[in-house]
C-alpha cells in the first residue's frame, strides 16, 4: 500500500498500521498491557521477513467473561476485562496473575468450570504463532496431566507452577535465517520468576528449517538460568509491556510495526538522537456481542476542547481485535533525545478496520490527541486529522494527520452519526498549497518578495469551514488557546501561519512560479468564501537558505505541505 506524505513524496508503508481509542467506556483500575512483543528478522540479503507481533494481538477463540474472582489483591477485579487475547499473561489484559483455571491453557482437566483459556494462534508472513499458558511440574490446583517439565527451546526458562510460551513455525516454505526474539518490560523484578530491572528476552538465532527437526522455536520470558534453566511463572511479573524505540531522523520516516498495522512519523525537524517510544495500549471496545452498534454508549466518547463537539466513537481494530470481541487501541508516545519531542512531523496510522464491527465504514474520521499524559486518556483536545482513504470493506484505512508536541496520547476515531464515506474515496480536511506554489517541487522565490499561500479548509466531506481567522502569535505549537486576538474577532477557528528553516528539498525541477515581487502588504488572511483562504508571506529580503511554510490551526492540526528556496 501506499500513500503520499504532505510534500506528496509516496512512501510505501509495510501494510497496515494501529493506533485507537476509548478510556471511558469500559471501567478498570489497571492500564491493559500489549504484553510480550515477538520481533522476526530476517538476514539482509537472505530472507526478507520484518514481523513485529504482540502477546494482546494473538487470539485464542475462548472470550473471558467478567468474574469478579478478586484474587489479585490490589488488582483485585482489574483483570476481568473481556479478552481472548493475552494468553502470554495468563489470560489477563493488566498482567495480573488470577491463579484460576481458566488461565491455563494446555491439559486443563478441570471439571467445574469447562470453560478456559484456549491456545492463541496467528499468522503472518509465513509463520505460524501459537501461544501456550502451560501449567508445569508442581502443584497446579486441579489442572494436571502435562507429563513433566516445560521449557523454551534453549532451556534456559521452566514452567513452575505454569508459564506463558510461544512457539512460531516456519510455514514460508524457505529457510528462515535470521533473529526470532521475546521482548517485555515488567514493573515486577527479581528472582525467582522476573528478571532483574524488569526487562527480559529470549532470543534464537539458529534459524528454522522448512520441515521437521528445526521447523520452530518456542520462547517464553522470566528469569533465565544457563546452564541450569530457571523454573519460572512469567505472569507473576505482572505482565510484559514491551515499547517499539524509533530512531528519527529529519524529513525521514520511522515506522512502529503491530502485526499487519503499521504507525509511520516523519519529523521534519530533529536532532540526532531524538527517539521515540511508541506502545499500542489495547482497550475493549465495548461489551461482547454489541459491537454491530457503534454509536451505543459503550464504543463513544466525548473529547473536551470547544472544537471537537461531537460524541466520537471508537475503531475496533482487525489486528487486535476477534469475533464478538472488539478492541481499540490507544497511541502511547513517549520522545527522547536532545529535542524532547518539540518538533514538527507528520504521522500516518494504517490499519484495518474489524470487519466484525464496523463493516459499512466509517464517517467524520477524527485523529485525536493529548499532550503529556500517559495512556488510557479521555481528555483529547486536538485533532491533527489530515486525510482518510476509504477503503474495500475492511482492508488498509490509511489516516493521516500533522501536529507536534511531546510525549502524547493518541487515538483514531470516528463520528457514528456521520455518513460512512464510500469506498476509495479520499477525504482531506487541508487541500493545498494550490498554485502557483508546488507540494511536490522545490519552489524558488526572491528574497524579501511576497509568496500567495492559497489553501481550502473543511470540517468534513462537502463542508467548508468560512470563518477561519488568523492568529498573530502562539505560544507554542501544542497550545489549542491564541495568545492575542484573533481577526476577525467573530472567527471561532484561527490559523497561525509561520515559517521553519529547514534543508533544501534535492529536486531537478524546481517551481519558479512563486519567484514574484508582488508586495506582501500587511500579510492578513483573505477569505474567498467555500472554506478558501489566501496568505500572502513575507519573506526577509537578503535571507539564504531554504525554509518551510508552517500552518498551525486551532485544532492542533500543523502542515508544511511546501519547501521553499531564496534567490537573489
Amino acid at each position: 500500500m501506499k500513500v503520499k506524505n504532505s510534500r506528496g513524496i509516496v512512501t510505501k508503508l509495510i501494510c497496515c498500521m494501529a493506533l485507537v481509542v476509548i478510556a471511558s467506556a469500559v471501567a478498570f483500575s489497571q492500564t491493559p498491557k500489549s504484553g510480550a512483543l515477538l520481533t522476526i528478522d530476517g538476514t539482509a540479503g537472505t530472507t526478507a521477513v520484518h514481523v513485529k507481533i504482540y502477546d494482546s494481538q494473538i487470539h485464542s477463540g475462548a472470550v473471558r467473561t467478567p468474574a469478579g474472582n478478586g484474587s489479585c489483591s490490589a488488582l483485585a477485579g482489574s483483570d476481568d476485562i473481556p479478552t481472548d487475547a493475552y494468553v502470554l499473561q495468563g489470560g489477563s489484559a493488566t498482567g495480573c496473575d488470577p491463579g484460576d483455571d481458566f488461565e491455563v491453557t494446555d491439559n486443563n482437566n478441570n471439571t467445574t468450570n469447562t470453560v478456559h483459556q484456549a491456545f492463541g494462534k496467528a499468522d503472518l508472513s509465513g509463520f505460524h504463532i501459537e501461544t501456550h499458558y502451560i501449567c508445569g511440574p508442581g502443584p497446579c490446583g486441579t489442572v494436571t496431566g502435562t507429563g513433566g517439565a516445560v521449557c523454551n527451546t534453549s532451556n534456559t526458562i521452566c514452567a513452575n507452577p505454569d508459564n506463558g510460551f510461544i512457539t512460531i513455525t516456519n510455514n514460508t516454505g524457505l529457510a528462515f535465517s535470521g533473529t526470532i526474539s521475546l521482548t517485555g518490560n515488567s514493573p515486577g523484578q527479581g528472582d525467582p520468576w522476573c528478571p532483574v530491572g524488569g526487562a527480559a528476552s529470549d532470543t534464537s538465532t539458529s534459524g528454522l528449517t522448512t520441515t521437521g527437526a528445526g521447523q520452530s522455536v518456542t520462547l517464553a520470558l522470566g528469569s533465565q538460568g544457563n546452564p541450569t534453566p530457571k523454573n519460572a511463572d512469567s505472569s507473576n511479573c505482572g505482565g510484559f509491556n514491551a515499547a517499539q524505540t524509533l530512531p528519527l531522523t529529519a524529513n525521514q520516516p520511522s515506522t512502529a510495526s503491530f502485526g499487519k498495522d503499521d504507525y509511520v512519523i516523519k519529523p521534519l525537524n530533529s536532532a540526532a538522537g531524538d527517539t521515540l517510544d511508541v506502545l499500542p495500549v489495547p482497550v475493549p471496545a465495548g461489551p461482547t456481542g454489541s459491537e454491530q452498534s457503534p454509536a451505543a454508549s459503550s464504543l463513544t466518547f466525548s473529547a473536551g476542547s470547544h472544537f471537537l463537539p461531537t460524541t466520537y466513537g471508537c475503531i475496533p481494530y482487525a489486528d487486535f481485535s476477534a469475533p464478538n470481541n472488539p478492541v481499540c487501541v490507544e497511541l502511547h508516545l513517549m520522545p527522547g533525545g536532545p529535542s524532547n519531542g518539540n518538533y514538527l512531523y507528520t504521522a500516518t496510522n494504517d490499519f484495518n478496520i474489524d470487519k466484525n464491527s464496523l463493516a459499512g465504514g466509517i464517517g467524520g474520521p477524527s485523529f485525536l490527541g493529548h499532550h503529556g499524559v500517559y495512556c488510557p486518556d479521555s481528555g483529547f483536545d486536538i485533532d491533527i486529522f489530515f486525510t482518510y482513504t476509504a477503503p474495500s470493506a475492511t482492508f488498509g484505512d490509511p489516516l493521516k494527520g500533522g501536529g507536534s508536541g511531546t510525549g502524547s496520547c493518541w487515538v483514531a476515531a470516528f463520528d457514528p452519526n456521520a455518513a460512512a464515506i464510500p469506498t476509495g474515496t479520499t477525504f482531506s480536511s487541508f487541500t493545498g498549497f494550490q498554485s502557483p506554489v508546488s507540494d511536490t517541487d522545490l519552489n524558488l522565490v526572491k528574497s524579501g518578495s511576497g509568496v500567495p499561500l492559497i489553501w481550502t479548509y473543511f470540517s468534513s466531506p462537502g463542508v467548508p469551514i468560512t470563518d477561519l481567522g488568523l492568529c498573530a502569535s502562539i505560544n507554542a505549537p501544542t497550545s489549542s488557546a491564541c495568545p492575542v486576538p484573533v481577526v476577525p474577532a467573530t472567527s471561532s477557528h484561527w490559523v497561525f501561519v509561520g515559517t521553519i528553516v529547514t534543508p533544501c528539498m534535492i529536486d531537478n525541477t524546481p517551481n519558479t512560479a512563486t519567484d514574484t515581487t508582488v508586495a506582501a502588504g500587511s500579510s492578513s488572511l483573505q477569505n474567498f468564501g467555500n472554506g478558501t483562504y489566501q496568505y500572502n508571506l513575507k519573506t526577509q529580503k537578503g535571507a539564504t537558505g531554504c525554509f518551510d511554510a508552517v500552518l498551525i490551526f486551532d485544532t492542533g492540526l500543523t502542515l508544511f505541505p511546501a519547501n521553499f528556496k531564496y534567490t537573489k
